[in-house]
């Protein structure tokens, strides 16, 4: 039965299928990535962002207002 496994047949069975990974892997990394991040409004951030907990930590911050 293990007999009809010859050399050629093993190591050509595994370039078949080595070359098939690596045709599925290009696949998948020529795909354009998708955009998952969510979209941040950056002005906000920086608008409404703690700056009097910078302050308390010793890190002047020029410009920013006092906190209420």
């Amino acid at each position: 039965m293990t007999e009809i496994f010859t050399t050629e047949i093993i190591v050509g069975c595994g370039l078949l299928g080595v070359s098939g990974l690596v045709m599925i892997a290009s696949v998948i990394m020529l795909r354009p990535p998708r955009d998952e991040r969510p979209k941040i409004d950056l002005d906000a951030c920086i608008r409404e962002a703690p700056y009097h907990r910078l302050e308390s930590a010793g890190i002047k911050v020029i410009g920013a207002a006092p906190a209420n």
